[in-house]
């Protein structure tokens, strides 16, 4: 029995995977599925600049995702929203300067990237500001609805027989036990901690598993079907980015997002929901003028550096951890589930392989 601590992306995906390998997996979520980070995240699948072998990680995640997601639909029929539409990124006269040194990073890096005039950059979006001086079209670049992943998820993972716990929350760990809040005392041959921020809770018992620390992301939601001409792509500028995302019965557009280190709160002051408008209304004017359908705040979490956290405890050998996915959990999933999977039903000697090489 493998229990698996969290039903956010990085809980579900590896559950996910460990049950195509034919392992009996429970998955015990102290809340909802996708409550936390996971379940509001912009969720666009842009690998960052640079040529490390996390980047790699993340361009090979990029490449799969439209295998995972009609492997999803196969299973569950249930559209996860990937799109596949590219991205417009778009610069306004002060940050030129900074949008073009970018454009020739990735030029470098070989991305495909095509240079647009401002006019054909409002052929691709209208709604977009006159003021705009230069444009540039990513095509790779995708994004999928992050809500709709983690319950198509723990919907195939119900449907493969494996159990999926919500408002079960773990209040004590003993060696090959834990006890619920709930009352229930479940077995466990291997636990997988994926929960975030609530890791640290389970410090005591596992005192050589990293220390999470979060960064608060706030999105603002606005009716996407208001505006003059709804936004059809991911719009990235200097201080933020634009999301569509349909969803039953509505039509969202998700402006963000902030990048708080150290920021616990899950209620925004006014302050930081008037910086994100003055971010994105110079780009969107017509943002000014519309209500907000609600604000969203998630909590992404870190480990000292940033980097991703994998890894068995050394001092309770049968404990994983799955930690510090940051804003990238979903791009890499495709990628760091199934790999993660492997070591933990394989590999022996404490040490991942493949793409992911950070034990």
């Amino acid at each position: 029995m493998i229990v698996v601590v969290g039903a956010g992306i990085a809980g579900l995906s590896v559950a996910y995977e460990l049950s195509k390998a034919g392992a009996d997996v429970t998955v015990l979520e102290a809340n909802t599925i996708a409550s936390g980070a996971s379940g509001v995240a912009t969720s666009y699948l842009e690998p960052r600049l640079g040529g490390t072998s996390i980047r790699a990680v993340e361009w090979e995640g990029l490449k799969r995702w439209p295998e995972l997601a009609d492997e999803l639909l196969h299973e569950t029929g249930k559209d996860i929203g990937l799109k596949c539409d590219g991205q417009l990124r778009v610069s306004l006269p002060e940050n030129e300067d900074k949008f073009l040194k970018d454009i020739e990073t990735r030029d470098e890096q070989g991305w495909t990237v095509e240079r647009l005039t401002p006019q054909e950059a409002h052929e691709i979006e209208p709604s977009i500001s006159n003021e705009i001086s230069t444009a540039a079209f990513l095509p790779n670049v995708a994004w999928v609805n992050s809500a709709a992943v983690c319950a198509a998820l723990a919907d195939a993972l119900q449907k493969r027989g494996m159990e999926v716990h919500e408002n079960c929350a773990v209040e004590k760990i003993e060696t090959s036990h834990l006890i619920t809040s709930l009352g229930d005392k479940v077995h466990f041959d291997k636990l997988i901690i994926c929960n975030g921020m609530g890791a640290n809770a389970f410090v005591d018992f596992i005192p050589d598993m990293p220390v999470s620390r979060p960064v608060r992301g706030v999105n603002l939601i606005f009716d996407n079907s208001k505006l003059s001409m709804p936004v059809r792509h991911l719009i990235k500028h200097h201080r933020g980015n634009m999301c569509p995302r349909s969803l039953v019965n509505c039509d969202h557009l998700i402006v963000g997002t902030t990048y708080e280190p150290d920021e616990m709160s899950l209620e925004p002051d006014e302050d930081v929901i008037a910086k994100l408008l003055d971010n994105a209304i110079p780009v969107l004017p017509e943002l000014q003028d519309m209500p907000l359908v609600k604000i969203t705040v998630g909590l992404r979490t870190k480990v000292g550096d940033g980097n991703l956290r994998l890894g068995r405890s050394q001092k309770k050998p049968n404990v994983y951890f799955s930690l510090s996915h940051a804003g990238a959990g979903f791009l890499r999933a495709p990628v760091v589930a199934p790999e993660f999977a492997k070591f933990i039903l394989e590999d022996e000697c404490g040490k991942l392989t493949g793409f992911l090489t950070t034990g």
